[in-house]
């Protein structure tokens, strides 16, 4: 697969690894205590980053082992997976329940799973689309690739971000995809492979639903199978959800450059690396490190929400490129910036929290 190791990449690259350690190396018990949340919230946001209307109360609800059986029939996906939320029948929140109930399903069998990812990744990938679709759509289908016309829509507007390419080619990109996982798994690092599995499952849409939680679970897989966060700690999915249209959009930016997945690499390896960090902060805090007096009113004029690049830094504070990149990386560890997602590194953002 096509992609570049830019600066940024290698440095972000570091960061997970970094943080990788700080998670392995951190109190077993804390990370014990730590892991079932984190799974549920992993688990919530993937359903929402679908379009599933999943409240809070419901993710209690399913955690306190209360999950519906629904009495509809399956989903007819000629329509799509969002055909499943509006049923005739059917109450919506019992709907989402099940799709939340299936997610912390595939935390039960993620070992086994992450042991077959990359020795038979298409048996795994089917197998990890029958847990998500359980009960929810037509048996028939699941595990079987897409045969109808799909786009990927933003949820918020209904407008389509990309369509996916066309059914005949879905199990040949599948087959490319097995072969190139048996092959480059044991020497392309883990971050790298999960980014190009979790991207490639997105372009491919292989299946009539839950492609998308589909190929979130499967970078979850092969991280789990090289070691990094086993116990689930680190939630990516948190990260994805800051920037829903970003996080698709950026699939859809890939296909209009043919395939070059470096600026798709740099995003979601930049979300991979700030999760495990936030694991990591939570597991082991530090104190948080000191921050250069001469940038302080310049972040502070930054509005909540608003963003400033390494240039602009550069100029207002009167430093060279390399020591505003220094200033803007201390002040988003301290928590004052966080790097914008798809930025290339160069672009932090003022969290909204802030004032």
């Amino acid at each position: 697969m096509q992609f570049t190791y830019s600066h940024h990449l290698v440095q972000l690259v570091a960061r997970a690894e970094a943080a990788t350690t700080r998670i392995a190396g951190a109190d077993p018990d804390r990370r014990a205590r730590l892991a079932p949340a984190a799974r549920g919230e992993a688990a919530a946001c993937s359903a929402r980053l679908d379009g599933s209307p999943l409240t809070d109360e419901t993710v209690a609800r399913v955690d306190a082992g209360d999950v519906p059986v629904l009495d509809g029939p399956p989903a007819d996906l000629g329509t799509g997976w969002a055909r499943a939320l509006r049923l005739e029948g059917m109450e919506t929140q019992d709907v989402a329940a099940v799709e939340y109930a299936n997610l912390r399903t595939l935390d039960a069998v993620e070992a086994e799973l992450a042991s077959r990812i990359v020795t038979e990744p298409l048996t795994a990938l089917r197998d990890v689309h029958g847990i998500v679709c359980e009960g929810l759509v037509d048996p028939a289908v699941i595990g079987a690739p897409r045969r109808t016309e799909q786009a990927v829509h933003d949820g918020a507007q209904g407008m389509v971000i990309y369509h996916a390419p066309a059914p005949d080619t879905v199990e040949p990109a599948l087959a490319d995809l097995d072969e190139w996982l048996r092959r480059r798994t044991l020497v392309q690092h883990p971050a790298i492979t999960a980014g190009l599995v979790h991207g490639r499952l997105l372009e491919i849409q292989p299946f009539e639903a839950g492609n998308g939680r589909v190929a979130r679970a499967c970078a979850r897989l092969v991280l789990v199978a090289a070691g990094v966060d086993p116990q689930g700690v680190a939630v990516l999915e948190r990260q994805l959800m800051a920037d829903p249209t970003g996080y698709y959009g950026e699939v859809a930016a890939t296909v209009r450059r043919r395939g070059d997945r470096s600026r798709w690499l740099e995003r979601h390896t930049g979300a991979l690396a700030r999760a495990l960090e936030a694991a990591a902060d939570a597991l082991d805090p530090r104190p948080r490190p000191a921050l250069p007096d001469r940038g302080r009113a310049v972040v502070a004029a930054v509005p909540a929400g608003g963003r400033i690049n390494l240039r602009e830094y550069a100029r207002d504070v009167g430093v060279d490129l390399r020591d505003a990149r220094a200033d803007l990386v201390a002040f988003a560890r301290a928590g004052e910036l966080v790097e914008a997602a798809g930025g290339g590194g160069l672009t932090f953002e003022r969290p909204r929290s802030m004032a």
